[in-house]
C-alpha cells in the first residue's frame, strides 16, 4: 500500500426513527439558530419538514428555512441561502434532503465562515478560512455528500459546475435514515444506485496497486448495490434491501476505496459528466452512465488497465474466466446492466450529437487536470466522448 491520510470526522447516525437526534447533536455543540435548507416539495409533502419544525421549536433552536435547492444544485440558490443565514445568524447550517442539498450546505458554510462570495471561493480566488458546521438530515442516498469533504455548484450563467472541497466542510453529524427514502420515485433510487458504483469504481478502475483487502472491500459495495437494485421495485420498501443500499451509498465516496493507492481515483468519468449537467441539466447518474462504460472502451483501446477490467468482470459481473475477453466482455456486462436500470450508456441515447461534442470537451477541460489512468487534455477528453456518441 502506498501512504495514506485518512481523516473522516463526520457522525453518522443510522437508522429508523433518528430524526430527533439531531436535537441533542445541536445542544452539545451549543447552537440555538440554524439556516435549515431543502429541495422541493417531498419533504414538506412527506411530513418530514413539520416534524423537524416542531423538534426544533420545542427546543427552543430558531430557524431560518430555504427551500427549493435543484438537482445540479444553483450557485444562485446558494447565494440566497448565504444571504439568509446572515441575516439570521445562523451558527450551523442543516441540509434536509439529497446530495444536491448538503452540497448547496457546503459552499453556504464556506461562504458565511470565510466571508466571501461562493463563486470566489470555489474558483479558488480566496481560500477557505472558516465554515459554520453542518448537522444534515439525508432524504436521497447516493452522493456520499453526507460524509465527505466536497460540493459541486453549477453557475448556470457561466455553464460552469465546479467542485469544492476542504476538510471545514465534512458535515459534524449527518441522521441517515433509510426508511425517510421509502417515498422516493423508483427511478430516482437507481440514480443514486449507479452514482454510488461509480464512486467505487473511480477509485478501483484507476489501477490495482492497493492491499487486496481494500479492492475486495470495493467489489464488495458494488455487488451489494447491484443486488440491492435488481431486488428492486419489488423490494422497493423493504428496510433490509434499503438500509444495505443506503449504507453502501454513504460509504461509498468517503474515501475508503482510495486509500493505499498512488492516485485516489481517475474521476475523468465525472469531470467530463459534470460538463454534459452545466449544459443540459442532465441528471448526474444519467452523466456517468453515458460517459463510464466508453470511457473504459477508450483506456482498454489504448493497451491500458486490462487486468483491473478483467478482474472485475469475472469477480464482480459473473464473467467467465475462460471467456475470449474478460475484460471488453465486462464492459458489455456493464453497459446491459445499466440498461436494465432503464438508463442510457450512450450520448446519442440522450440526444447528444456529433455537432456537440466540441462545446462539451470545452466545458470539460475548464477543470483541468483530471484524469490518472490517462491523464486527460482536451484532446483525450473529446477522444472519450467521440467513443460515446
Amino acid at each position: 500500500m502506498h501512504n495514506f491520510t485518512y481523516h473522516s470526522p463526520t457522525k453518522v447516525i443510522f437508522g429508523q426513527g433518528t430524526v430527533p437526534k439531531i436535537v441533542p447533536e445541536l445542544q452539545k455543540a451549543g447552537i440555538s439558530r440554524v439556516l435549515l435548507l431543502t429541495g422541493g416539495k417531498s419533504v414538506f409533502a412527506s411530513g418530514l419538514y413539520d416534524t423537524i419544525v416542531t423538534l426544533f421549536r420545542e427546543a427552543g433552536i430558531s430557524f431560518e428555512t430555504v427551500s427549493g435547492v435543484q438537482p445540479n444544485p444553483r450557485l444562485s440558490k446558494v447565494r440566497e441561502a448565504v444571504e439568509a443565514a446572515g441575516k439570521s445568524r445562523a451558527q450551523a447550517v442543516v441540509p434536509v434532503g439529497g446530495g444536491s442539498v448538503f452540497d448547496s450546505s457546503k459552499a453556504i458554510a464556506a461562504a458565511v465562515g470565510s466571508g466571501h462570495d461562493v463563486w470566489d471561493i470555489i474558483t479558488r480566488k480566496h481560500a477557505i478560512t472558516g465554515a459554520l458546521p453542518i448537522f444534515g438530515i439525508l432524504t436521497l442516498s447516493g452522493t456520499s455528500s453526507e460524509i465527505n469533504d466536497t460540493a459541486v455548484i453549477n453557475n448556470t450563467d457561466t455553464n460552469d459546475k465546479m467542485p469544492v472541497a476542504h476538510p471545514l466542510l465534512y458535515p459534524a453529524v449527518s441522521i441517515v435514515d433509510p426508511s425517510l427514502q421509502y417515498t422516493v420515485p423508483l427511478q430516482q433510487v437507481r440514480y443514486g444506485g449507479f452514482d454510488t458504483i461509480v464512486h467505487v469504481l473511480e477509485s478501483y478502475l484507476a489501477g490495482n496497486d492497493t492491499a487486496g483487502v481494500i479492492t475486495e472491500h470495493s467489489e464488495a459495495y458494488v455487488r451489494a448495490v447491484m443486488r440491492c437494485l435488481n431486488a428492486l421495485p419489488e423490494k422497493l420498501n423493504d428496510y433490509a434491501t434499503r438500509s444495505e443500499l443506503t449504507f453502501c451509498a454513504t460509504y461509498a465516496f468517503s474515501g475508503w476505496c482510495g486509500l493505499g493507492r498512488a492516485s485516489r481515483g481517475d474521476f475523468a468519468t465525472h469531470r467530463i459528466g459534470h460538463a454534459l449537467s452545466a449544459l443540459y441539466d442532465m441528471p448526474h447518474a444519467v452523466t456517468l452512465s453515458v460517459i463510464i462504460p466508453n470511457w473504459m472502451e477508450y483506456v482498454l483501446g489504448k493497451g491500458l488497465n486490462r487486468d483491473v477490467f478483467a478482474r472485475f468482470a469475472v469477480t464482480v459481473l459473473g464473467v467467465p474466466e475462460t471467456a475470449a475477453d474478460p475484460a471488453a466482455a465486462g464492459i458489455d456486462a456493464l453497459r446491459a446492466f445499466i440498461h436494465s436500470l432503464d438508463m442510457p450508456s450512450r450520448l446519442r441515447d440522450v440526444d447528444i450529437t456529433a455537432k456537440d461534442i466540441p462545446a462539451l470537451a470545452e466545458n470539460a477541460a475548464r477543470t483541468l487536470p483530471f484524469g490518472s489512468v490517462i491523464p486527460m487534455d482536451l484532446a483525450t477528453i473529446t477522444a472519450v466522448l467521440e467513443r460515446s456518441l
